[in-house]
């Protein structure tokens, strides 16, 4: 559902913290109790280096994976981003406020 534009437009500075991302999605899996095979098998992914790589920040989990691992998480998908910027109107929330 698109509503009207409740904002004046303004460039919004947003970008990834990949190495809090990183370390981010580490606490996750270790807190839910998977292992990293496991989330292998529930994401589909085949190289086990893949998810080191998320811990480390070298990359990131593509978008289908995010979804599916916010969704084992229990939470809404931004959240398992770490974001450095500025972001008028409180619309994102991250690492800095």
């Amino acid at each position: 559902m698109c509503t009207k534009r409740k904002y004046p437009v303004e460039r919004m500075d947003v970008s990834i913290n990949m190495e809090k991302t990183g370390e981010h999605l580490k606490e996750l899996i270790k807190d839910s109790g998977y292992s990293v095979k496991e989330i292998m098998t529930i994401t589909g992914i085949t190289a086990e280096q893949t998810v080191y790589k998320w811990f480390k920040g070298r990359s990131l989990p593509s978008l289908e994976t995010q979804i599916v691992l916010a969704r084992l998480f229990d939470m809404h998908i931004t959240e398992l981003l770490v974001l450095d910027g500025e972001f008028p109107f409180g619309m994102i929330r991250g690492a800095a406020a």
